[in-house]
């Protein structure tokens, strides 16, 4: 993961440099994107002159900004019609131009993107990388294997919405955020770590967690994965430590069972997390480290008594919530969806 992200005079201001990956940490990448609408022949090509293009930063959605000189996001012609609420898809493009020092060599780096509405090609230095469809979904691409270390590299986004495919309001293009991650050789898969609880109680709860590391690397790989499970408070419940050998291209699982003893069990009232905090280190230096948050409780559905939530009743309540938020259409930020949450609950 990387530590530090640099912004260098000498670049253009939508030129990012990756610097040394202390702790594997996903770094935020939404800066410095630059933005065309419409269709544009070789948009993908590294020496393209973006120049004229907007400079933006994400999440964006240009279905809700005004069209032209009409100061308004509506079209009484567009393709959407009473479903998307007369705005306007189509296509667009997204290009952003980043540097990762030659010194890197030999790590991996990898690209998520939490959303991207939709029909979305990612290519890299001219190459493709490959397409996502689905608009709600988020989706990750490998760059090792591509990215030219100590040069320049492209990495272009081609967004269509062609505006028939909802009866909602749907939005158009890179709406939600972009992280980047420089990773070691062996290091944790992307979503391969599962926590799962059973015969949850207020006296105690049984927790199996498995986590998956792989080793991209050449060559074989000694780590020590260090593990440890902390209650709402911060206070350390569970801690353990286990010594591996990674062959290059293996990918092994960590497979963990522990106990809580009087677990702070998660509920609508009090919606308490447990995280699971998951480091790897190599020759003793921290390589990689992952937090990951998560409620104990015991769901059930019973015939009679309905939908049981930690042994108790719970009347399920829906809202028709869909994935705008209002004025600021599609985009997501994080303070408008705790909001959503906020009202909702509110609301009860």
């Amino acid at each position: 993961m990387i530590k530090k992200m640099w912004f260098f005079l000498s670049f253009p201001l939508y030129m990012t440099c990756l610097g040394q990956p202390a702790d594997g940490s996903p770094v935020l990448f939404d800066t410095g994107w630059k933005f065309f609408k419409g269709g544009f022949e070789g948009a993908q090509a590294v020496d393209l002159d973006d120049s004229s293009w907007r400079t933006l930063e994400l999440p964006h959605d240009w279905s809700i900004e005004d069209i032209g000189l009409t100061r308004s996001p509506f079209d009484s012609n567009a393709v959407s019609q009473v479903s998307g609420g007369f705005t306007t898809g189509g296509t667009a493009w997204y290009r952003k131009t980043i540097m990762v020092p030659a010194n890197e060599l030999g790590n991996k780096i990898r690209i998520l993107f939490e959303g991207v509405y939709m029909n979305a090609d990612v290519w890299l230095n001219g190459e493709l990388l490959g397409n996502h469809p689905y608009g709600y979904s988020s989706c990750w691409y490998d760059l090792t294997g591509k990215i030219r270390f100590g040069q320049k590299n492209v990495l272009a986004v081609q967004v269509k919405n062609e505006g028939l495919n909802s009866r909602w309001y749907s939005g158009s293009g890179i709406n939600r955020h972009v992280w980047i991650q420089l990773l070691n050789p062996a290091h944790l898969v992307q979503w391969g770590t599962q926590i799962s609880a059973t015969q949850v109680t207020s006296k105690a709860a049984n927790l199996h967690i498995l986590t998956a590391i792989e080793n991209n690397g050449t060559g074989n790989q000694a780590i020590q994965v260090v593990s440890k499970v902390l209650d709402p408070g911060g206070k350390a419940v569970a801690i353990w430590k286990r010594n591996f050998q990674i062959k290059a291209d293996q990918t092994l699982i960590d497979s963990q069972d522990l106990q809580v003893i009087k677990p702070v069990r998660w509920s609508t009232e009090d919606p308490s997390l447990y995280s699971l905090h998951t480091d790897i280190y190599q020759q003793q230096q921290r390589v990689q480290q992952q937090q990951i948050s998560f409620g104990i409780r015991s769901i059930y559905f019973d015939v009679e008594k309905g939908f049981l939530l930690n042994g108790k009743p719970v009347k399920l309540k829906g809202g028709c919530y869909h994935n705008d938020n209002g004025p600021l259409g599609s985009r997501s930020y994080d303070r408008a969806e705790e909001r959503r949450v906020e009202l909702m609950k509110a609301s009860g």
